[in-house]
């Protein structure tokens, strides 16, 4: 027996075939697989996971697997349709940035969704577009992860988020908190998707049982598997030769649709030591907080935050990753951090001494890393993972996909490289130099005078939790005072390191 569609509504199927609706709730085509038809006008018919996506009503779905496999086209075409069969429902199309957005995304819906001349083509042009609207009063939304505030102050019945693996945990459970719009029979989150390296959290989240997990194929997509004769379509043989001249881990994950990682990787021990939580707070007497600094302007800059504690365990609490940011605003979010967490010194990226100096005629104490070498850091970093001495936790997502993807390539030996394959080290960088600064620094800052060692004091009862981001702007840097040569030291007065940390 075919499946049917959970709603009463008029039919959308015809013959096993789902057909198109206008904005109106009319049958706009009624036609089978349509031969003769115009591939544009030709009804969409989903296959495997694509057909299973359609019927699902599971608060949150994973549809991931090879790329083109169609993921991104069964997505917008289920969207499309809820639009048209549930009036005054609101849908989300985002991706982490606008302009990936408009240039992919949007693109296939105006491309091979939404029909020529269309009602809800008319208006402003694909990249500057804010929504489109259906006479029966539906809206598909567009928006982006890089600026949420438009996206958190309303009301979603369906969310689609497209490359997902670029999302963190924290973005996907603020989507959640925007499902509840309430004019279609069920609220749902869809993440698209190909595979990524198999700790990151969406494949935990699925593999948790907290996302109904679709595995898409590429016999999935008709343009590419002749489902009639049982065998690849030109086209079909064409796109996978292309696939197949891939290799390593691209060649797995974009042709095989595996979660794997790369070969040789720098950090392999660094997923035993993820610790769950968005509002992380370790669990041992804290001595202090240092952070490390990564300088970029195209490239993001990266910040990490990282509270040393009773243990000699360092817990990775918080990153700040932005690209195109200049010094003024770079320095106004370096203070909201320093004051939330009480950061007591920044080893920085000793490329950019103009920026050091700023922040320090900000009263942020701040340092170049005192090593520079790479293969050094790493050796401090290495150390504390196999010593169990460093965690970090899962709301630092560009650290970990960078982790997840920081490898060395083999020589011509077959050995690999002295140095990793310098791509996408940002975040790494900055913890790089935050372990060199709290391990290194120790004996150098020392002897002059600027990072002593506090005194332990008993914790209290209850640390309360780091100021939250309602405090950004607001925050209240420590007292310091400034020596002759500018360098800082902080001022303990009578309060406990603990105090100093997590005091409000």
């Amino acid at each position: 027996m075919p499946k049917r569609w959970p709603d009463t509504s008029p039919a959308t199927f015809l013959n096993g075939t789902i057909t198109r609706l206008d904005a109106a709730g009319a049958v706009h085509r009624k036609t089978g697989l349509g031969a003769a038809i115009p591939t544009r006008h030709r009804p969409y018919r989903p296959y495997g996971a694509a057909e299973e996506l359609f019927y699902s009503r599971s608060p949150e779905i994973l549809l991931a697997g090879p790329a083109g496999t169609g993921k991104t086209r069964a997505v917008l075409e289920k969207v499309f349709l809820c639009a048209q069969r549930f009036a005054g429902m609101r849908a989300l199309l985002a991706r982490k940035t606008r302009a990936s957005l408009s240039q992919s995304v949007l693109v296939t819906l105006e491309d091979k969704v939404i029909w020529e001349n269309h009602p809800v083509l008319g208006g402003a042009s694909r990249r500057y577009r804010q929504s489109y609207l259906f006479s029966n009063r539906s809206e598909l939304v567009t928006g982006s992860l890089d600026k949420p505030d438009r996206i958190m102050s309303t009301e979603f019945d369906l969310i689609a988020a497209f490359e997902a693996t670029e999302l963190t945990l924290d973005d996907w459970q603020k989507l959640l908190s925007r499902l509840r719009n309430g004019r279609m029979p069920f609220q749902q989150a869809i993440a698209d998707c190909n595979p990524s390296y198999p700790g990151h959290w969406l494949n935990h989240r699925a593999a948790q049982g907290f996302m109904q997990r679709l595995v898409s194929r590429h016999q999935d997509n008709p343009s590419l598997w002749d489902r009639v004769h049982g065998c690849w379509t030109a086209e079909g043989e064409k796109y996978l030769a292309t696939l197949g001249r891939l290799s390593g881990v691209t060649r797995r994950r974009l042709l095989d649709g595996h979660w794997a990682a790369p070969e040789g990787l720098v950090y392999p021990l660094l997923e035993e030591h993820i610790l769950p939580g968005t509002s992380p707070k370790p669990p041992h007497q804290p001595l202090r907080v240092c952070a490390g600094v990564d300088w970029g302007f195209r490239e993001p800059t990266a910040l990490v935050v990282g509270v040393l504690c009773a243990d000699d365990c360092l817990y990775v609490v918080e990153e700040y990753y932005q690209s195109g940011r200049v010094p003024t605003e770079l320095g106004q979010r370096i203070q909201a951090l320093v004051g939330r967490w009480n950061i007591e010194m920044l080893f920085c990226d000793s490329s950019r001494p103009e920026m050091i100096a700023q922040l320090r005629q900000w009263d942020i104490l701040a340092r170049p890393a005192p090593v520079k070498s790479v293969d050094l850091g790493i050796a401090k970093v290495l150390e504390r993972l196999q010593n169990r001495q460093l965690k970090i936790y899962d709301c630092c997502a560009n650290l970990l996909n960078e982790a997840a993807e920081y490898h060395y390539e083999p020589g011509g030996d077959g050995r690999p490289a002295k140095l990793p394959v310098p791509i996408n080290d940002h975040a790494l960088d900055a913890l790089r130099y935050l372990v060199a600064g709290v391990d290194f620094g120790r004996e150098l800052a020392g002897q002059r005078g600027d990072f002593a060692e506090p005194t332990p004091q008993a914790a209290p009862a209850a640390i309360p939790a780091p100021r939250g981001a309602e405090a950004i702007g607001a925050a209240v840097l420590p007292t310091v005072v400034a020596p002759a040569e500018m360098e800082r030291t902080v001022e303990y007065g009578g309060a406990s390191a603990a105090d100093l940390i997590w005091g409000e």
